[in-house]
């Protein structure tokens, strides 16, 4: 009998991984610079990628004026060469022990 850990590793689920979506994490200081404290990576699927931003006004500049931009820089990345889509939105998060 296998446990199901590995019948789950043996499986091909559709979308990335945690490996994907770390290297993604990864590139983002490459690509904003010093402004990637405020930005995460929230979701990728079927070549559409969201990022956090936590201003709005970045987020509307980010989607004004760099969005091409970093498609173009990400698509470079390996694994990342099926990226169709870029969407940054607002949000909101803590991180442990700060405000």
């Amino acid at each position: 009998m296998q446990r199901l850990g590995t019948i789950l590793a043996q499986l091909k689920l559709p979308g990335p991984g945690p490996l994907e979506l770390r290297q993604i994490e990864a590139s983002l200081p490459a690509i904003f610079g010093a402004a990637t404290d405020g930005a995460r990576v929230a979701s990728y699927r079927r070549g559409r990628l969201v990022i956090e931003v936590k201003s709005s006004a970045r987020a509307f500049e980010y989607q004004a004026f760099a969005r091409a931009a970093v498609i173009d820089r990400l698509r470079r990345l390996p694994g990342l060469e099926q990226l169709k889509e870029l969407a940054f939105k607002p949000g909101a998060w803590r991180a442990h022990g700060r405000q």
